[in-house]
């Protein structure tokens, strides 16, 4: 079971323009993390250095003592997906998982969890947003992965599938002591799935903190980002 995953003095620069500036923290084992900030703070930069999906232009990550492109326990939710046309959600279940899927009754616990069997054959590019979440976190947890990266996970769903969804990655990170983290524009949705918060602004590391203490401190996470972005010390 991984221990911890260390983020180690990132730097992230395109030419001349500073994305992520000199960030680190330790993310331990069975933690929920939300990142959080502005569009343009370098969220989903750091995310995707963190999986392996970019490169840093300096500076480490590690999984435990494993680098990020070795570490296969990783589950990735983002909010898009391309995929050529005519692809099915079956044949991408099938590719990830095998032809013989069906016959795991954990994957057709989420299967039914996530509602997926409506569009099984569908075309992928014609789904809706809300279908192509579901579908994308489904691929997120049919590893069973011990670290679990979501992205706006809630974007795009109805009020009756966000419950649905939140439950079960609650549920699945106490099961599994998996480590999640999330990266949402929700206050609301922090302070239900986390237990720890990150605050970026253009790339720096402003805020990394208790989820209860900011609303013991704050009165609640909303309260904290409207007065951070009013000028206030927080």
């Amino acid at each position: 079971m991984l221990k911890a995953i260390k983020v180690n003095n990132i730097m992230k620069k395109f030419k001349n323009h500073i994305v992520l500036n000199n960030v680190s923290f330790e993310i331990k084992q069975g933690e929920s993390v939300a990142f959080i900030g502005s569009n343009g703070s370098g969220k989903t930069t750091l995310v995707e250095i963190i999986a392996g999906l970019q490169i840093p232009t300096t500076g480490t990550v590690f999984f435990d003592d494993q680098t990020p492109e070795k570490f296969t326990k990783l589950g990735i939710q983002f909010q898009e997906g391309e995929w050529p046309k005519g692809t099915t959600t079956n044949d991408i279940i099938k590719f990830y998982l095998g032809k013989k899927f069906a016959q795991s009754e954990q994957i057709r616990t989420i299967i039914d969890m996530f509602e997926i069997n409506d569009f099984l054959k569908a075309d992928l590019t014609n789904l809706s947003g809300g279908q192509k979440q579901r579908f994308n976190a489904f691929l997120a947890v049919s590893n069973e992965p011990e670290v679990i990266i979501l992205d706006e996970l809630i974007t795009s769903l109805d009020l009756k599938m966000q419950i649905k969804l939140i439950d079960y990655f609650k549920q699945y990170q106490k099961e599994k002591q998996a480590t999640m983290i999330m990266i949402t524009h929700m206050p609301e949705e922090v302070e239900i799935m986390c237990n720890r918060i990150i605050l970026l602004e253009q790339g720096n590391l402003i805020l990394d903190a208790n989820v209860k203490d900011v609303v013991k401190k704050h009165g609640s996470i909303r309260k904290m980002i409207i007065k951070h972005y009013a000028g206030e010390k927080i």
